[in-house]
């Protein structure tokens, strides 16, 4: 009779989780110079990464040259990898609150990925439409309303492209 060893850590025997290498084809483009700047919003592409932060702002390189980052040339383009529809009779009582709110986590989101940003919002038949730049932005806005009101949220991620679909609704 064999015997089983329950002290083991499991965690370090599970296979971790393969990282989705679907490559965002705004970032495929020609990767700007260090200390780039966008001539928009004003990030700043430092060590290979877009970035919000006042000191790298300060440090910017006026040699690196304006460009468009990009969240800007995909808002520009209307290129979304997000879509959050908000439906419901709370929604109709409580629109502007829940936009707020919805911008608030743009706000937040934006200093920890400055690419995650809302291209539109847009209202049509008592819903409300959101597109964002990426799919991660989509899933926190669902998750953050479905925390603050409750209700539904059903999420849906394509298969081959990163596209999110998320509806809430109460």
């Amino acid at each position: 009779m064999k015997k089983v060893n329950n002290n083991r850590n499991t965690n370090s025997m599970m296979k971790k989780k393969s990282i989705d290498t679907a490559k965002d084809p705004y970032l495929n483009k020609n990767e700007p110079a260090d200390g780039s700047h966008c001539k928009k919003c004003g990030a700043v592409f430092q060590d290979k990464r877009w970035t919000l932060s006042d000191e790298a702002r300060s440090k910017a390189a006026p040699s690196g040259g304006a460009v468009l980052c990009p969240a800007c040339q995909k808002i520009k383009e209307g290129y979304a990898e997000g879509f959050v529809t908000l439906s419901g009779g709370f929604l109709a009582d409580h629109k502007e609150e829940i936009i707020n709110l919805v911008k608030n986590k743009e706000e937040r989101a934006m200093y920890v990925n400055p690419l995650s940003r809302i291209i539109d919002i847009r209202e049509s038949d008592g819903n409300v439409e959101i597109r964002t730049t990426t799919a991660k932005l989509a899933q926190r806005i669902g998750q953050i309303l479905e925390k603050a009101y409750k209700g539904t949220v059903d999420y849906k991620w394509s298969d081959d492209v990163k596209i999110a679909r998320v509806a809430w609704s109460r």
